[in-house]
């Protein structure tokens, strides 16, 4: 049984989430915080989650206080970010380590699958109707100032964005999961990230993938191929 902590929103919200979560297979609710100082605290309990959902409207000072708190519960588990309102916010939260941003209007089966999908390793964006940003619109630069990746290494990366975990991607791609996380410890270095959700941001950055497109999109023929 996957554990879940709620963190943020009205009180009523957070029930409303509770059972919901409470019906799916697999999810239990442990734990609430209506606020940040109380998430704090489970946070430093001896047993964390697996999830953390945390409500974009939990009481912060301004969006740099949260992208804190973001980071401080994405080191602890799994986060996913509800009620996320543009594309210029998801991708705060996903530099400080969310692996999921979902915006408000989400359905509960909706809810369910991105908690399913983080546990997996994937990263989940749904923003709802919001236009989808670029990597070119956020850093105003073009896909040939990425880091040099590799054809394989392009491949794996898209996967992860997709869910997939290194024994199916080893499984797809016919290679051994050494040879997938040697790929993986690889783009680490490249990219300068340490975290699988930072390498999976970087994915949706760099327009491997694209929230609400498909996994692979055709922007990663674009990236340079390392010789």
């Amino acid at each position: 049984m996957n554990t879940v902590f709620l963190a943020g929103g009205p009180t009523l919200v957070r029930a409303a989430m509770a059972e919901v979560i409470g019906r799916s297979h697999g999810l239990t609710v442990v734990g609430q915080a209506a606020d940040g100082t109380r998430l704090r605290e489970l946070l430093q309990a001896d047993a964390g989650p697996d999830v953390i959902l945390l409500d974009r409207s939990i009481r912060c000072e301004d969006i740099g206080e949260f992208t804190e708190m973001v980071g401080a519960a994405s080191a602890t588990a799994r986060t996913i970010v509800f009620g996320v309102p543009d594309a210029q916010e998801s991708d705060a939260c996903l530099r400080a380590g969310a692996t999921g941003v979902l915006a408000a209007d989400i359905t509960a089966a909706q809810l369910v699958a991105a908690m399913e999908t983080v546990l997996r390793g994937g990263l989940v964006v749904v923003l709802g109707t919001a236009p989808v940003v670029t990597a070119h619109q956020r850093r105003g630069a073009s896909p040939a100032t990425a880091p040099t990746l590799s054809g394989r290494e392009r491949e794996i990366l898209a996967m992860l964005a997709g869910g997939q975990e290194s024994s199916s991607i080893a499984d797809a791609l016919s290679i051994s999961p050494l040879t997938v996380k040697t790929h993986i410890a690889n783009m680490f270095t490249k990219i300068g990230v340490r975290r699988r959700g930072h390498l999976i941001a970087f994915a949706y950055e760099s327009g491997v993938v694209v929230p609400g497109g498909t996994p692979v999109s055709p922007l990663v023929d674009q990236l340079p191929e390392a010789s």
